[in-house]
């Protein structure tokens, strides 16, 4: 006599050994897939860097602007949030940095969202001392163009001579 299986219920449906081996096929395609997504989307995403440089460096606040998504944040050092497409367009139209060099660090890529670390440069002008630092780029994939625009911009520069003033890490100093 034929004892039930103790590992399903009897009356239970029995997976199919085609089905159980159709959907192991479908996760090792899936499971091989996604890296090449994520490898594309960071192309794509280095795209957007590639024309945000081209665009600063000519002068042309309506190609980076286009560049941003509508509620897009700007953070530039020393200054206001801005806010928006348009607001980011007045601000490169007040002027952007011929010369500008810059490298990519990191790019990671989540889905439809993505950030970008980089370095740049600018050099001396008449009136402002040479300029290095890094900067982020926040990206989403927009779902009815698929193209990535720009969420946030963040730049800051890098320290060039030692603060006296400025505490050693894990110390604080007395505000007297």
């Amino acid at each position: 006599m034929n004892e039930p299986s103790t590992h399903r219920k009897p009356g239970a449906p029995r997976l199919a050994r085609g089905t159980l081996g159709g959907l192991l096929l479908l996760a090792a395609i899936a499971a091989c897939a996604r890296p090449a997504d994520d490898a594309s989307a960071r192309d794509e995403v280095r795209q957007v860097f590639d024309r945000y440089v081209e665009a600063s460096n000519g002068g042309d606040a309506d190609a980076l602007a286009a560049l941003y998504a509508e509620d897009a944040l700007l953070l530039p050092p020393d200054q206001e949030l801005v806010e928006g497409r348009e607001a980011i367009r007045e601000f490169w139209e007040d002027g952007t940095e011929p010369g500008l060099s810059a490298s990519v660090e990191r790019i990671e890529v989540r889905g439809d969202l993505a950030y970008l670390v980089g370095r740049y440069a600018l050099p001396p002008t008449d009136t402002d001392a040479a300029d290095v630092g890094k900067l982020v780029l926040c990206l989403r994939r927009d779902p009815a163009e698929r193209a990535w625009r720009i969420t946030c911009d963040i730049w800051n520069g890098s320290l060039t001579e030692p603060m006296e003033d400025v505490a050693p890490r894990g110390e604080r100093r007395s505000m007297s």
